[in-house]
């Protein structure tokens, strides 16, 4: 049985512990939790068959529009991964995950079973994706990796409120990107937890503020109900959850060792 080290972080406070790979989660283990994923794409290449074989229809004609082969190859590794994790939460085979999807196009489990509960959010950004799982509450999830911005302020002025841009331009030049980055994770998740835009919520920028929302336009319940968590879950990468529940522990676990056993 391989064992290997894995990041978990409660709130803030990131601790290191020991998990062995061969002890698979199932539903019952989320309790009041979120397991965050991740999975280095590139490493997943030679399971591009397995993965294929996983896929719905409807997956594997939006596989076929991808001009560039590595887009689609990895939109087929992330798929694959997705139904995977699922799979071993639902105590079935990754080929008989069945999506619905929501009004935004958020794709969801197809059940009428108590499986429904189980929500989840996926993220990628250059050879990264993350999965976010939780039976608590809507999740949302994004990733972005560290890059230069092309035309940084003006981005930040569709995107972002004045206040937040007026606060990234104050930054010193070396430490914009970094905070556009994080405010631009931390409304990603908000916005794909909950379907509203961008620009619609208000939250902290730098990484020395606490992590929070600040508000949601024609929503003054929503400071006190959602939580935000800004971490990093590999090096040169930023990410974000959002979620409407207090709590929740947050655990993150890796993909390797959920293949064995096949589709």
């Amino acid at each position: 049985m391989s064992v290997v080290s894995l990041v978990v972080s409660v709130g803030l406070n990131i601790e290191l512990c020991t998990i062995s790979v061969a002890r698979t989660p199932v539903l019952q283990q989320l309790g009041n939790q979120i397991h965050v994923w991740s999975a280095a794409l590139s490493e997943f290449e030679c399971n591009l068959p397995q993965f294929l074989a996983m896929l719905s229809s409807l997956e594997r004609a939006k596989a076929g529009r991808f001009r560039f082969p590595k887009d689609r190859d990895y939109y087929v590794i992330r798929h694959g991964i997705l139904r995977v994790i699922l799979a071993r939460y639902l105590d079935r085979l990754p080929s008989e995950v069945e999506f619905s999807y929501g009004r935004f196009g958020k794709p969801e489990i197809k059940s009428d079973s108590v499986h429904r509960r189980l929500n989840f959010n996926d993220s990628h950004s250059n050879d990264l994706a993350l999965y976010a799982v939780t039976l608590a509450c809507p999740v949302g999830v994004d990733v972005e990796k560290l890059r230069p911005i092309p035309n940084l302020e003006e981005v930040a002025s569709r995107f972002f409120s004045p206040r937040e841009t007026e606060m990234l331009m104050a930054l010193p030049s070396e430490r914009r990107t970094e905070a556009f980055l994080s405010c631009w994770t931390r409304k990603e998740a908000f916005l794909k937890a909950t379907g509203e835009g961008l620009a619609k919520v208000g939250i902290t920028l730098t990484s020395e503020e606490e992590t929070e929302i600040l508000h949601v336009d024609g929503d003054p319940q929503a400071q006190a109900a959602w939580q935000l968590r800004s971490f990093s879950p590999a090096p040169g990468y930023l990410a974000a959850l959002a979620f409407r529940h207090r709590g929740l522990g947050l655990s993150q676990w890796g993909v390797h060792g959920l293949l064995d056993g096949g589709a």
